[in-house]
């Protein structure tokens, strides 16, 4: 083995990602009108370990008010939560509120 420090020219790395099959899936489902999918696996372990890839896509995608997903044995279970692209209320605001400070009168 050969080692060596300070290299004047670092090759390119490659940084192809494959996307997984259950992510290609999800986005596909996303896309269409479908309520749920399920995924199932040959077993417990595989789908464990395919749940973690499904749940790190929903969290770097911020898709947690889109879909939710849990896994039971060997499957995994993805639920629509609401339409991707449809704006929910903002809680806490109510329709037609005055300001907060338009129901103050000047010396009180």
């Amino acid at each position: 083995m050969k080692i060596s420090y300070d290299l004047v020219a670092l090759p390119e790395r490659n940084r192809r990602l494959k996307e997984s099959e259950e992510v290609t899936a999800i986005k596909g489902f996303l896309a269409g009108k479908q309520k749920n999918m399920c995924f199932e696996y040959e077993d417990e372990k595989q789908a464990k370990r395919r749940y973690d890839t499904v749940r790190n896509f929903r969290l770097h995608n911020k898709l947690q008010e889109v879909f939710d997903l849990y896994r039971n044995g060997k499957c995994i279970y993805i639920l629509r939560v609401k339409k991707a692209g449809t704006p929910s209320p903002s809680p806490g605001k109510k329709k037609n509120a005055a300001p907060d400070a338009a129901n103050i009168k000047d010396g009180e």
